[in-house]
């Protein structure tokens, strides 16, 4: 009997697809994707989902062709904290993005917008604001030390200085009252070097408005022993002689409005690290790899290949930059549950690619209990000039909520003291 055409070629594609299926297989938690392996799994599976559906272009390309490996690790739940998930839940239906001010109508504490409609214009912009204003960070990180590790592709480390970050939020607190202040401030960010000696006393002093209002920023210069206020545009400004610019500390940094478009790319999964290993760095290390155990040593050095890579849900957002910002747009990498960017793409003026970011995370208790998600590290990778900036904490020392401080404690004046 002769099949009729229409049933053969069904056929024929059922038996491709049960070839296929056959074919594959379910790859086991520890399995390292590599350029050595990747054609051979990239039709297999994790937890359900394709290798290959795991990667974004960017990712495929740097296990490609520049050494990045990804140890496959279990998904595990990041724990939301009480708190901020009833202030979150309390502004459904209740918040509204005002681009006149610059603000968030209705908004208190916790993430402005807990529920997002892909089909709604403003899902992106609403995704951005709950990173701006939502993230789970507690209303004071203090971070005594980290390290910007700066790494030649060819060559390797070549600077590693050494820095301490605060982080006090002003308003959105949820331990006590919730603004302090007259409520203009978001935000106050100081940031100082410790090491190396010639970087001794560098350092920045920020306050962040809920307005239209660009940062005040301040720094101090040891060398001649004074502050300089720094130009409204410094938030595009690069850090020092690293890779990143003020707008990529954790990916993104800008007040949203200051962006003039973003498109929702739409939702997908990747491989990022949600819980991450810690330390991923050691201040008293020895070599190497006591002193950068998440860091491959091996070209082009800045991969951070020995971490726990999990998959993850998470919007894909484009974001355009104003005309003077020196990227024409960034591609962040957004969880679905809760304010964290894992990934961003930057492209520069001409639409080509320039600088892919990376960021690990976990969750830990606040010095009050509050749950808070911390970064252990992250890379700034800028493949035009084959360079990185590799940020690792020295996670042991971070405190959140630390009791008896408050806003008087993070001023121009700690920048001045802090310096000398």
């Amino acid at each position: 009997m002769t099949l009729h055409t229409p049933l053969r070629g069904a056929l024929g594609v059922a038996l491709m697809t049960a070839t296929f299926a056959a074919g594959a297989a379910e790859l086991p938690e520890g399995t390292v994707i590599s350029a050595e392996n990747i054609d051979k799994i990239k039709s297999d599976t994790f937890e359900g989902h394709t290798i290959g559906n795991l990667l974004s272009e960017r990712m495929e390309w740097r296990i490609r062709n520049n050494g990045w490996k990804l140890p496959l690790a279990k998904s595990k739940a990041v724990p939301l904290d009480a708190k901020w998930t009833k202030a979150s839940q309390a502004n459904a239906g209740k918040t509204k993005i005002n681009a006149d001010t610059c603000q968030v109508d209705g908004w208190a504490a916790g993430q402005p917008f807990p529920d997002i409609d892909m089909k709604d214009p403003q899902a992106a912009e609403k995704v951005v604001w709950n990173w701006h204003l939502g993230q789970l960070s507690g209303d004071v990180a203090y971070v005594p030390y980290f390290t910007q590790v700066l790494i030649d592709g060819e060559k390797g480390v070549h600077a590693e200085p050494v820095a301490e970050f605060t982080r006090y939020a002003m308003k959105g607190r949820l331990s006590g009252e919730p603004v302090e202040g007259d409520g203009a401030e978001r935000s106050r960010q100081l940031l100082y070097f410790k090491a190396p000696s010639d970087m001794k006393g560098l350092g920045t002093f920020s306050i962040m408005y809920d307005s239209t209002k660009v940062n005040d920023v301040w720094a101090y210069i040891p060398a001649v022993r004074r502050v300089r206020r720094l130009s409204g545009g410094a938030w595009m400004d690069p850090i020092g002689s690293s890779d990143q610019l003020q707008d990529d500390l954790e990916i993104f940094n800008a007040r949203p409005c200051w962006y003039p478009g973003y498109k929702m790319l739409g939702k997908r999964w990747v491989l990022a690290v949600a819980n991450s290993k810690t330390p991923l760095w050691n201040k008293n290390g020895k070599d190497f790899a006591e002193k950068y155990p998440v860091l491959e040593n091996a070209v082009p050095y800045w991969n951070m290949n020995h971490n726990r890579f999990e998959p993850r849900e998470v919007y894909v957002i484009e974001a355009t930059t104003p005309s003077e910002h020196p990227y024409s747009k960034k591609v962040l990498y957004v969880d679905t549950k809760y304010p964290r960017i894992y990934y961003g793409e930057a492209y520069n003026r001409k639409g080509e690619f320039w600088k892919f970011m990376e960021f690990h995370s976990y969750a830990a208790q606040a010095e009050d209990g509050f749950t808070d998600v911390r970064t252990s590290g992250g890379a700034i990778i800028d493949f035009q000039r084959n360079h990185a900036t590799v940020f690792l904490v020295d996670s042991p020392s971070w405190k959140t909520n630390i009791p008896s401080v408050s806003s008087k404690d993070y001023s121009l004046q700690t920048l001045q003291a802090a310096g000398r």
